[in-house]
Protein backbone atom coordinates (compact mmCIF):
# COMPACT_ATOMS: atom_id res chain seq x y z
CA UNK A 1 0.00 0.00 0.00
CA UNK A 2 2.52 2.26 0.99
CA UNK A 3 4.82 2.11 -2.42
CA UNK A 4 1.28 3.21 -4.48
CA UNK A 5 0.35 5.91 -2.05
CA UNK A 6 4.16 7.24 -3.01
CA UNK A 7 3.73 6.96 -6.45
CA UNK A 8 0.41 8.74 -6.28
CA UNK A 9 2.38 11.19 -4.49
CA UNK A 10 5.20 11.65 -6.83
CA UNK A 11 2.82 11.63 -9.76
CA UNK A 12 1.12 14.43 -8.32
CA UNK A 13 4.67 16.70 -6.97
CA UNK A 14 5.01 15.91 -10.77
CA UNK A 15 2.53 17.39 -11.89
CA UNK A 16 2.48 20.22 -9.92
CA UNK A 17 5.72 21.13 -10.78
CA UNK A 18 5.06 21.58 -14.87
CA UNK A 19 1.60 23.35 -13.74
CA UNK A 20 3.92 25.91 -12.20
CA UNK A 21 6.35 25.81 -15.23
CA UNK A 22 3.99 26.29 -17.18
CA UNK A 23 2.28 28.86 -15.22
CA UNK A 24 5.15 31.00 -14.72
CA UNK A 25 5.76 31.28 -18.83
CA UNK A 26 2.30 32.37 -19.39
CA UNK A 27 2.43 35.18 -16.36
CA UNK A 28 5.43 36.36 -17.77
CA UNK A 29 4.95 36.27 -21.03
CA UNK A 30 4.88 39.54 -21.10
CA UNK A 31 8.46 40.37 -20.12
CA UNK A 32 9.66 38.88 -22.98
CA UNK A 33 10.12 42.91 -24.44
CA UNK A 34 12.68 43.63 -21.58
CA UNK A 35 14.85 40.22 -22.48
CA UNK A 36 13.75 38.84 -25.90
CA UNK A 37 16.71 36.24 -26.06
CA UNK A 38 16.33 34.73 -22.55
CA UNK A 39 12.07 34.88 -22.75
CA UNK A 40 11.81 33.29 -26.47
CA UNK A 41 14.66 30.93 -25.19
CA UNK A 42 13.13 30.00 -21.94
CA UNK A 43 9.54 29.57 -24.13
CA UNK A 44 10.92 27.43 -26.64
CA UNK A 45 13.02 25.10 -24.54
CA UNK A 46 10.10 24.22 -21.98
CA UNK A 47 7.73 23.93 -24.91
CA UNK A 48 10.04 21.40 -26.46
CA UNK A 49 10.60 19.36 -23.57
CA UNK A 50 7.02 19.60 -22.28
CA UNK A 51 5.97 18.31 -26.08
CA UNK A 52 8.32 15.42 -25.25
CA UNK A 53 6.79 14.64 -22.15
CA UNK A 54 3.21 15.07 -24.27
CA UNK A 55 3.62 13.17 -27.32
CA UNK A 56 5.47 9.90 -25.08
CA UNK A 57 1.44 9.54 -23.47
CA UNK A 58 -0.01 8.65 -26.57
CA UNK A 59 3.30 6.45 -27.48
CA UNK A 60 1.97 2.45 -27.50
CA UNK A 61 4.67 -0.51 -27.99
CA UNK A 62 3.83 -2.28 -31.20
CA UNK A 63 1.64 -5.18 -30.69
CA UNK A 64 2.44 -9.17 -30.55
CA UNK A 65 1.16 -10.45 -33.90
CA UNK A 66 2.81 -13.44 -33.48
CA UNK A 67 5.45 -12.10 -36.52
CA UNK A 68 8.64 -14.95 -36.71
CA UNK A 69 10.75 -13.38 -39.62
CA UNK A 70 14.15 -14.93 -40.15
CA UNK A 71 16.59 -12.87 -38.26
CA UNK A 72 20.37 -12.36 -38.22
CA UNK A 73 22.46 -11.01 -35.08
CA UNK A 74 25.72 -8.97 -36.08
CA UNK A 75 27.87 -8.32 -32.78
CA UNK A 76 30.99 -6.79 -33.83
CA UNK A 77 33.73 -6.91 -31.01
CA UNK A 78 36.93 -4.82 -30.62
CA UNK A 79 38.73 -5.68 -27.53
CA UNK A 80 36.31 -7.17 -25.69
CA UNK A 81 37.09 -10.11 -23.95
CA UNK A 82 35.50 -9.56 -20.81
CA UNK A 83 31.76 -8.92 -22.24
CA UNK A 84 31.76 -10.78 -25.15
CA UNK A 85 30.91 -14.44 -24.33
CA UNK A 86 28.13 -13.23 -21.93
CA UNK A 87 26.69 -11.00 -24.30
CA UNK A 88 26.65 -14.00 -27.19
CA UNK A 89 25.43 -16.27 -24.73
CA UNK A 90 22.59 -13.91 -24.24
CA UNK A 91 21.33 -14.23 -27.59
CA UNK A 92 21.54 -17.57 -27.22
CA UNK A 93 19.13 -17.65 -24.90
CA UNK A 94 16.57 -15.44 -26.54
CA UNK A 95 13.18 -17.33 -26.40
CA UNK A 96 13.20 -17.07 -30.57
CA UNK A 97 12.79 -20.13 -32.97
CA UNK A 98 17.00 -21.09 -33.10
CA UNK A 99 16.36 -22.01 -36.79
CA UNK A 100 15.09 -18.67 -37.53
CA UNK A 101 17.67 -17.11 -35.53
CA UNK A 102 21.47 -16.44 -37.08
CA UNK A 103 24.01 -15.17 -34.98
CA UNK A 104 27.27 -13.71 -36.43
CA UNK A 105 30.23 -12.62 -34.18
CA UNK A 106 32.80 -10.29 -36.02
CA UNK A 107 36.03 -10.15 -34.61
CA UNK A 108 37.62 -6.18 -35.72
CA UNK A 109 41.08 -7.43 -35.39
CA UNK A 110 41.21 -7.32 -31.27
CA UNK A 111 44.55 -7.34 -29.69
CA UNK A 112 42.90 -9.27 -26.43
CA UNK A 113 41.62 -13.00 -26.36
CA UNK A 114 38.32 -11.56 -28.11
CA UNK A 115 38.78 -14.14 -30.99
CA UNK A 116 38.84 -16.76 -28.42
CA UNK A 117 35.77 -15.84 -26.20
CA UNK A 118 33.96 -15.91 -29.28
CA UNK A 119 35.22 -19.25 -30.67
CA UNK A 120 34.64 -20.72 -27.15
CA UNK A 121 31.18 -19.80 -27.23
CA UNK A 122 30.80 -20.61 -31.10
CA UNK A 123 31.51 -23.90 -29.89
CA UNK A 124 29.29 -24.54 -27.18
CA UNK A 125 26.42 -22.98 -29.68
CA UNK A 126 26.48 -25.73 -31.77
CA UNK A 127 26.33 -24.28 -35.06
CA UNK A 128 24.22 -21.67 -33.88
CA UNK A 129 27.08 -19.26 -34.16
CA UNK A 130 29.28 -18.44 -37.26
CA UNK A 131 32.00 -16.12 -36.43
CA UNK A 132 34.06 -13.54 -39.09
CA UNK A 133 37.98 -12.62 -37.54
CA UNK A 134 39.22 -9.80 -39.17
CA UNK A 135 43.33 -10.05 -38.75
CA UNK A 136 43.88 -6.18 -38.45
CA UNK A 137 40.93 -4.19 -37.52
CA UNK A 138 39.13 -2.48 -39.81
CA UNK A 139 36.76 -0.30 -37.99
CA UNK A 140 33.13 -0.90 -36.54
CA UNK A 141 31.54 -0.34 -39.93
CA UNK A 142 33.42 -2.79 -42.06
CA UNK A 143 32.68 -5.31 -39.12
CA UNK A 144 28.83 -4.77 -39.16
CA UNK A 145 28.62 -4.27 -43.29
CA UNK A 146 30.72 -7.88 -43.21
CA UNK A 147 28.11 -9.19 -41.04
CA UNK A 148 25.04 -8.07 -42.98
CA UNK A 149 26.59 -9.09 -46.54
CA UNK A 150 27.05 -13.20 -44.73
CA UNK A 151 24.01 -13.38 -44.26
CA UNK A 152 20.72 -13.43 -46.40
CA UNK A 153 17.80 -12.75 -43.67
CA UNK A 154 15.37 -10.13 -44.60
CA UNK A 155 15.76 -8.73 -40.83
CA UNK A 156 18.84 -7.95 -39.75
CA UNK A 157 19.45 -6.91 -36.27
CA UNK A 158 22.84 -5.31 -34.26
CA UNK A 159 23.46 -5.77 -30.27
CA UNK A 160 26.85 -3.90 -29.14
CA UNK A 161 29.53 -6.18 -27.59
CA UNK A 162 28.88 -5.00 -24.25
CA UNK A 163 25.05 -5.47 -23.80
CA UNK A 164 22.74 -8.24 -22.99
CA UNK A 165 19.55 -8.78 -24.07
CA UNK A 166 16.17 -10.25 -21.97
CA UNK A 167 14.97 -13.56 -23.36
CA UNK A 168 11.76 -11.75 -25.13
CA UNK A 169 13.79 -8.61 -26.49
CA UNK A 170 14.20 -9.89 -30.07
CA UNK A 171 10.53 -11.57 -30.03
CA UNK A 172 9.05 -8.59 -28.87
CA UNK A 173 11.41 -6.08 -31.26
CA UNK A 174 10.11 -7.57 -34.72
CA UNK A 175 6.41 -7.18 -34.41
CA UNK A 176 6.96 -3.59 -35.76
CA UNK A 177 8.10 -5.16 -38.52
CA UNK A 178 4.39 -5.92 -39.08
CA UNK A 179 3.90 -2.54 -40.81
CA UNK A 180 5.30 -2.87 -43.92
CA UNK A 181 6.33 1.01 -43.91
CA UNK A 182 8.67 0.19 -40.82
CA UNK A 183 12.59 0.04 -41.73
CA UNK A 184 14.16 -0.28 -38.40
CA UNK A 185 13.18 -0.71 -34.90
CA UNK A 186 15.17 0.58 -32.06
CA UNK A 187 14.67 -1.58 -28.88
CA UNK A 188 14.77 0.05 -24.92
CA UNK A 189 17.98 0.40 -23.32
CA UNK A 190 18.92 -0.15 -19.59
CA UNK A 191 22.18 0.67 -17.32
CA UNK A 192 23.79 -2.88 -17.01
CA UNK A 193 26.26 -1.38 -14.38
CA UNK A 194 23.85 0.66 -12.89
CA UNK A 195 24.90 0.66 -8.93
CA UNK A 196 29.01 0.40 -10.25
CA UNK A 197 29.53 4.36 -9.74
CA UNK A 198 27.90 8.09 -9.12
CA UNK A 199 28.21 8.25 -13.12
CA UNK A 200 26.65 4.89 -13.84
CA UNK A 201 23.68 6.31 -11.56
CA UNK A 202 23.19 9.21 -13.55
CA UNK A 203 23.44 7.75 -16.46
CA UNK A 204 20.41 5.02 -15.90
CA UNK A 205 18.02 7.98 -15.12
CA UNK A 206 19.08 9.52 -18.73
CA UNK A 207 18.71 6.82 -20.65
CA UNK A 208 15.51 5.85 -18.68
CA UNK A 209 14.27 9.76 -19.56
CA UNK A 210 15.89 9.43 -23.34
CA UNK A 211 14.16 6.44 -24.24
CA UNK A 212 11.00 6.57 -22.49
CA UNK A 213 10.26 9.91 -23.31
CA UNK A 214 12.24 11.28 -26.54
CA UNK A 215 11.92 8.20 -28.42
CA UNK A 216 8.69 7.21 -27.74
CA UNK A 217 7.93 11.11 -28.98
CA UNK A 218 9.53 10.47 -32.11
CA UNK A 219 8.16 7.12 -32.22
CA UNK A 220 4.44 8.63 -32.47
CA UNK A 221 5.58 10.11 -35.77
CA UNK A 222 7.69 7.39 -37.01
CA UNK A 223 10.74 8.99 -37.09
CA UNK A 224 13.08 8.37 -34.61
CA UNK A 225 16.59 9.81 -35.28
CA UNK A 226 19.24 7.18 -33.93
CA UNK A 227 18.34 3.71 -33.45
CA UNK A 228 20.77 3.20 -30.80
CA UNK A 229 23.89 0.30 -30.80
CA UNK A 230 23.01 -0.95 -27.85
CA UNK A 231 19.69 -2.78 -29.72
CA UNK A 232 18.09 -1.84 -32.98
CA UNK A 233 16.69 -3.95 -36.26
CA UNK A 234 16.75 -2.84 -39.88
CA UNK A 235 14.82 -4.25 -42.57
CA UNK A 236 17.45 -5.62 -44.90
CA UNK A 237 15.43 -4.47 -47.99
CA UNK A 238 15.67 -0.67 -46.14
CA UNK A 239 19.88 -0.67 -45.77
CA UNK A 240 21.00 -2.63 -49.19
CA UNK A 241 20.74 -0.08 -51.33
CA UNK A 242 22.81 2.08 -48.91
CA UNK A 243 25.33 -0.16 -47.47
CA UNK A 244 28.43 0.84 -49.23
CA UNK A 245 27.92 4.55 -48.83
CA UNK A 246 26.87 4.13 -45.56
CA UNK A 247 30.17 1.75 -45.39
CA UNK A 248 32.47 4.09 -46.55
CA UNK A 249 31.03 7.22 -45.70
CA UNK A 250 33.35 10.30 -45.19
CA UNK A 251 32.98 13.78 -43.58
CA UNK A 252 35.11 16.47 -44.80
CA UNK A 253 37.36 14.36 -46.14
CA UNK A 254 37.54 11.80 -43.72
CA UNK A 255 36.52 8.42 -43.03
CA UNK A 256 33.47 8.60 -40.40
CA UNK A 257 34.82 5.64 -38.49
CA UNK A 258 32.03 6.37 -35.50
CA UNK A 259 28.18 7.58 -35.80
CA UNK A 260 27.35 4.00 -37.14
CA UNK A 261 24.22 4.25 -35.64
CA UNK A 262 23.15 7.26 -36.17
CA UNK A 263 24.43 7.46 -39.88
CA UNK A 264 22.75 3.91 -40.59
CA UNK A 265 19.55 5.15 -39.03
CA UNK A 266 19.47 8.51 -41.47
CA UNK A 267 19.85 6.31 -44.50
CA UNK A 268 16.75 4.34 -43.61
CA UNK A 269 14.93 7.44 -42.10
CA UNK A 270 14.51 8.98 -45.33
CA UNK A 271 12.43 7.07 -47.46
CA UNK A 272 10.57 4.66 -44.21
CA UNK A 273 9.34 5.15 -40.63
CA UNK A 274 11.56 4.48 -37.94
CA UNK A 275 10.11 3.59 -34.76
CA UNK A 276 10.94 2.20 -30.75
CA UNK A 277 9.76 -0.64 -29.05
CA UNK A 278 9.90 0.14 -25.39
CA UNK A 279 9.21 -3.52 -24.11
CA UNK A 280 12.28 -4.71 -26.25
CA UNK A 281 14.98 -4.44 -23.72
CA UNK A 282 18.64 -4.88 -23.97
CA UNK A 283 20.98 -3.81 -20.79
CA UNK A 284 24.46 -2.28 -21.64
CA UNK A 285 26.95 -1.13 -19.67
CA UNK A 286 27.96 2.12 -19.85
CA UNK A 287 31.63 4.47 -18.76
CA UNK A 288 32.19 4.08 -14.59
CA UNK A 289 34.74 6.91 -15.11
CA UNK A 290 34.68 10.27 -15.85
CA UNK A 291 37.17 10.63 -18.71
CA UNK A 292 35.94 7.81 -20.20
CA UNK A 293 32.48 9.64 -20.64
CA UNK A 294 33.50 12.46 -21.29
CA UNK A 295 35.42 10.73 -24.36
CA UNK A 296 32.39 8.88 -24.96
CA UNK A 297 29.86 12.05 -24.95
CA UNK A 298 32.47 13.68 -27.74
CA UNK A 299 32.40 10.93 -29.80
CA UNK A 300 28.15 11.16 -30.35
CA UNK A 301 28.33 15.00 -30.12
CA UNK A 302 30.58 14.84 -33.45
CA UNK A 303 28.31 12.28 -35.20
CA UNK A 304 25.63 14.75 -34.35
CA UNK A 305 27.25 17.34 -35.77
CA UNK A 306 27.76 15.37 -39.08
CA UNK A 307 24.37 13.38 -38.98
CA UNK A 308 22.47 16.90 -38.42
CA UNK A 309 23.58 18.44 -41.28
CA UNK A 310 22.52 15.39 -43.46
CA UNK A 311 19.32 14.52 -41.81
CA UNK A 312 18.15 18.28 -42.10
CA UNK A 313 18.27 17.55 -46.00
CA UNK A 314 15.47 15.49 -45.70
CA UNK A 315 13.46 15.83 -42.22
CA UNK A 316 11.14 18.37 -43.32
CA UNK A 317 9.45 15.80 -46.05
CA UNK A 318 8.06 13.85 -42.58
CA UNK A 319 5.59 14.63 -40.32
CA UNK A 320 5.75 18.92 -39.66
CA UNK A 321 5.47 18.07 -35.58
CA UNK A 322 7.96 15.17 -35.75
CA UNK A 323 10.19 17.61 -38.67
CA UNK A 324 10.16 21.13 -36.27
CA UNK A 325 11.09 18.89 -33.25
CA UNK A 326 13.97 17.35 -35.36
CA UNK A 327 15.18 21.24 -36.52
CA UNK A 328 14.64 23.00 -33.10
CA UNK A 329 16.11 19.87 -31.55
CA UNK A 330 19.41 20.69 -33.80
CA UNK A 331 19.67 24.68 -32.70
CA UNK A 332 18.73 24.44 -28.82
CA UNK A 333 22.58 22.85 -28.48
CA UNK A 334 24.35 25.33 -30.47
CA UNK A 335 22.43 28.24 -28.18
CA UNK A 336 22.07 27.34 -24.82
CA UNK A 337 26.47 27.50 -24.24
CA UNK A 338 25.49 30.94 -24.67
CA UNK A 339 22.51 31.28 -22.74
CA UNK A 340 24.03 29.77 -19.98
CA UNK A 341 27.07 32.36 -20.23
CA UNK A 342 24.83 35.19 -20.68
CA UNK A 343 22.41 34.40 -17.75
CA UNK A 344 25.47 33.32 -15.25
CA UNK A 345 27.94 35.36 -15.69
CA UNK A 346 27.03 38.07 -18.48
CA UNK A 347 24.06 39.59 -17.09
CA UNK A 348 25.34 39.54 -13.40
CA UNK A 349 29.11 40.57 -13.35
CA UNK A 350 28.38 42.83 -16.89
CA UNK A 351 25.08 44.26 -16.58
CA UNK A 352 24.82 44.57 -13.06
CA UNK A 353 21.65 42.21 -12.99
CA UNK A 354 20.61 40.33 -10.07
CA UNK A 355 22.37 36.40 -9.45
CA UNK A 356 20.84 33.90 -12.18
CA UNK A 357 18.26 32.62 -9.76
CA UNK A 358 15.38 32.23 -12.33
CA UNK A 359 17.93 30.49 -14.74
CA UNK A 360 18.81 28.20 -12.12
CA UNK A 361 15.37 27.33 -10.61
CA UNK A 362 14.45 26.66 -14.34
CA UNK A 363 17.40 24.11 -14.13
CA UNK A 364 16.14 22.53 -11.04
CA UNK A 365 12.89 22.53 -12.35
CA UNK A 366 13.73 20.46 -15.44
CA UNK A 367 16.04 18.42 -13.63
CA UNK A 368 12.51 17.49 -11.09
CA UNK A 369 10.86 16.95 -13.79
CA UNK A 370 13.29 14.07 -15.41
CA UNK A 371 13.96 12.74 -11.73
CA UNK A 372 10.25 12.27 -10.06
CA UNK A 373 9.43 10.84 -14.14
CA UNK A 374 11.60 8.08 -13.61
CA UNK A 375 10.72 7.37 -9.90
CA UNK A 376 7.20 7.25 -10.95
CA UNK A 377 8.08 5.16 -13.96
CA UNK A 378 10.45 2.54 -12.45
CA UNK A 379 8.53 2.53 -9.08
CA UNK A 380 12.35 2.56 -7.03
CA UNK A 381 11.87 4.96 -4.05
CA UNK A 382 15.42 5.03 -3.01
CA UNK A 383 18.04 7.34 -3.96
CA UNK A 384 18.55 6.68 -7.51
CA UNK A 385 16.28 8.85 -8.46
CA UNK A 386 18.08 11.89 -6.60
CA UNK A 387 20.89 11.09 -9.19
CA UNK A 388 18.72 12.39 -12.43
CA UNK A 389 18.92 16.27 -10.75
CA UNK A 390 23.00 15.63 -10.12
CA UNK A 391 22.92 15.14 -13.72
CA UNK A 392 21.24 17.89 -14.72
CA UNK A 393 23.75 20.10 -12.76
CA UNK A 394 26.40 18.03 -14.60
CA UNK A 395 25.27 18.47 -17.72
CA UNK A 396 25.17 22.27 -17.22
CA UNK A 397 28.92 22.17 -15.71
CA UNK A 398 30.82 19.50 -17.97
CA UNK A 399 28.25 18.57 -21.25
CA UNK A 400 27.18 21.98 -22.57
CA UNK A 401 29.83 22.78 -23.41
CA UNK A 402 31.27 20.41 -25.55
CA UNK A 403 28.91 21.15 -28.16
CA UNK A 404 31.68 23.62 -29.47
CA UNK A 405 34.23 21.49 -29.25
CA UNK A 406 32.84 18.68 -31.16
CA UNK A 407 32.07 20.96 -33.73
CA UNK A 408 35.50 22.17 -33.86
CA UNK A 409 36.90 18.71 -34.11
CA UNK A 410 34.27 16.87 -36.40
CA UNK A 411 36.59 15.65 -38.46
CA UNK A 412 38.95 13.51 -36.23
CA UNK A 413 38.58 9.79 -36.90
CA UNK A 414 39.47 8.62 -33.59
CA UNK A 415 36.94 7.20 -31.18
CA UNK A 416 38.94 8.24 -28.20
CA UNK A 417 38.20 5.69 -25.75
CA UNK A 418 39.64 2.58 -27.19
CA UNK A 419 42.78 2.01 -29.61
CA UNK A 420 41.88 1.15 -32.68
CA UNK A 421 43.83 1.78 -35.79
CA UNK A 422 41.22 1.71 -38.37
CA UNK A 423 40.42 5.34 -39.71
CA UNK A 424 43.28 6.72 -37.79
CA UNK A 425 44.71 9.63 -39.81
CA UNK A 426 46.61 12.85 -38.29
CA UNK A 427 44.47 15.82 -36.85
CA UNK A 428 44.36 18.52 -39.35
CA UNK A 429 45.19 22.14 -37.24
CA UNK A 430 42.43 23.64 -39.44
CA UNK A 431 39.45 23.62 -37.47
CA UNK A 432 36.32 21.93 -38.87
CA UNK A 433 33.82 24.52 -38.92
CA UNK A 434 36.26 26.99 -41.13
CA UNK A 435 36.02 24.05 -43.78
CA UNK A 436 32.64 24.56 -46.23
CA UNK A 437 29.84 22.09 -44.77
CA UNK A 438 28.31 22.24 -48.45
CA UNK A 439 30.49 18.70 -49.24
CA UNK A 440 29.02 16.53 -46.95
CA UNK A 441 26.19 17.41 -47.63
CA UNK A 442 26.14 17.44 -51.26
CA UNK A 443 27.97 14.01 -50.37
CA UNK A 444 24.93 12.62 -48.78
CA UNK A 445 22.35 14.17 -51.40
CA UNK A 446 24.19 12.98 -54.50
CA UNK A 447 23.26 9.08 -53.74
CA UNK A 448 19.63 10.19 -54.20
CA UNK A 449 19.89 9.22 -57.76
CA UNK A 450 21.53 6.87 -57.42
CA UNK A 451 19.45 4.75 -54.73
CA UNK A 452 15.96 5.91 -55.88
CA UNK A 453 15.77 2.94 -58.78
CA UNK A 454 16.92 0.38 -56.16
CA UNK A 455 14.48 1.87 -53.27
CA UNK A 456 11.31 1.32 -55.68
CA UNK A 457 12.23 -2.21 -56.46
CA UNK A 458 12.79 -3.23 -53.31
CA UNK A 459 9.69 -1.34 -52.22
Amino acid sequence: MLPRLASFAVAAYLLLILAAIVAYKIAFAGQIALDPWFGIYGIVVTTYILSRFVLSLWYRAPMDVGLRPRVAVIMPGFNEEQAIASSLRSILALDYPAELLQIIAVNDGSTDDTIGEMRRVEAEAGGRIRVIDFPENRGKRAAMAAGIRATDAEIVAFVDSDSELEPDAMAKLVQAFDDERVGAVCGHAEVLNVRETWLTKMQAVRYFVAFKVFKAAESVFGAVTCCSGCFSAYRRDAIMPRLDWWETQTFLGRESTFGDDRSLTNCVLRKWRVVYHADAVSHTAVPTTFKKFMRQQARWKRSWTRESLLVATFMWRKHPAASLAVYVGMILPLIAPITALRAVFWRPLVQGHAAPLIYLVGIYAIALVYSLYFAVRKRQYDTLWIYGIAFVFFYLAFMLWQTYYAIFTSRTASWGTRPATAGMIKEDPVPAVLVPRAAAVAQFAATEHQTDDADRAVR
